[in-house]
C-alpha cells in the first residue's frame, strides 16, 4: 500500500465495525494516523488485527456524537495524541424502518438527529480546529477533507425507509453546503452514497431475510453485493492529494442498482 496518507490524522466515526472499521484500516495502511469512534466500547487491537506494525498509529475513542461535549472530548482527544487533524469521515449512521403514518415512534427525529445534526456539529468542530493549525496557509493550498456516508435511499421512495431517506437527501445537501462554505479555508467536503454495500446493517438484515440477497443481486447491474473494503477504497482516493480539485460531491457507490431502481425494498 502506497504512503497516500503519510503524516495525516484522521478520525473516523462509527469505526467499530462495518464500513467504518474498514476506511479506518485503510487509511492506517496508507500510512495515516487514526482515531477509531464509536460510542459503544470495541476492542481496538481486534479491529486492526492483521494490519503490519510500520502502518500508522490507531487510536480509540468512546462516545455519542449527538452529544456536543463528547464531540468537543473527540477533537481534544486526537489534538493530544497527534497534535493536528487533517481528515474527518462521518461514518456514524441510524437506519430506522418506520411506519410513515406512526405518530409517536419518533424515528424521523432520531434519524435527524444522528445521520444529519451529529455530522454538522462533528464536521464544524473539525472543520474550526484545521482552520485553526493552518492560520498560514498559501492560498488555495488544501489542508483538510471531509467524507459523509450516505445513500441511494436519497433519491428513492419506500415508505417505511422515510426517515432514513429524509436524512440522507438534508445530508446531501449539507454535504454540498459545507463544500462551498469551507472551501476558501482549503477544506474539501464529498459524500459517498451508499447502496449495495455489505455494511454491518445489510448483514443483519440479510440474516433475518435470507431471500433478499437474491433481491438486490438482481437489481444490480454489476450482478453482487460489494463488500466495505470497496467503499474504502474509494474513502482513501477522497482523502488523498489525487482528489484535491474534488469538491460538492456526492459519488455513489452501489454496482449500478440506482440506475435501474428494480428494488423497492429496505436494503441499505
Amino acid at each position: 500500500m502506497l504512503n497516500y496518507l503519510q503524516n495525516k490524522t484522521a478520525i473516523i466515526t462509527g469505526a467499530s465495525n462495518g464500513i467504518g472499521m474498514e476506511i479506518g484500516r485503510k487509511f492506517l495502511l496508507a500510512g495515516a494516523n487514526v482515531v477509531f469512534s464509536d460510542y459503544v466500547k470495541f476492542d481496538l487491537e481486534s479491529l486492526i488485527s492483521g494490519v503490519p506494525l510500520d502502518s500508522g498509529s490507531a487510536h480509540s475513542f468512546y462516545g455519542n456524537m449527538q452529544d456536543k461535549l463528547a464531540i468537543n472530548n473527540l477533537i481534544a482527544t486526537t489534538l493530544n495524541k497527534y497534535e493536528k487533524v487533517d481528515i474527518l469521515v462521518n461514518a456514524n449512521r441510524a437506519i430506522i424502518p418506520s411506519n410513515p403514518l406512526d405518530e409517536k415512534g419518533g424515528a424521523l427525529e432520531k434519524s435527524i438527529s444522528q445521520n444529519l445534526i451529529a455530522t454538522l456539529n462533528v464536521s464544524q468542530l473539525f472543520a474550526k480546529s484545521v482552520i485553526k493549525q493552518t492560520k498560514n496557509r498559501k492560498n488555495s493550498e488544501i489542508v483538510g477533507s471531509i467524507i459523509n456516508l450516505t445513500s441511494i435511499a436519497a433519491n428513492q421512495t419506500i415508505p417505511d425507509m422515510m426517515p432514513y431517506s429524509v436524512s440522507c437527501a438534508a445530508l446531501n445537501q449539507l454535504t454540498r453546503s459545507l463544500a462551498v462554505s469551507l472551501a476558501k479555508n482549503g477544506i474539501r467536503v464529498n459524500a459517498i452514497s451508499l447502496g449495495s454495500i455489505m455494511s454491518s446493517s445489510l448483514r443483519l438484515n440479510l440474516h433475518s431475510n435470507p431471500e433478499l440477497q437474491d433481491s438486490i443481486i438482481d437489481a444490480t447491474p454489476l450482478g453482487y453485493i460489494a463488500e466495505p473494503e470497496e467503499v474504502a477504497e474509494l474513502a482513501l482516493f477522497l482523502s488523498s492529494e489525487g482528489a484535491s480539485f474534488l469538491t460538492g460531491q456526492v459519488i455513489t457507490i452501489d454496482g449500478g442498482r440506482s440506475i435501474l431502481n428494480k428494488l423497492e425494498k429496505a436494503a441499505y
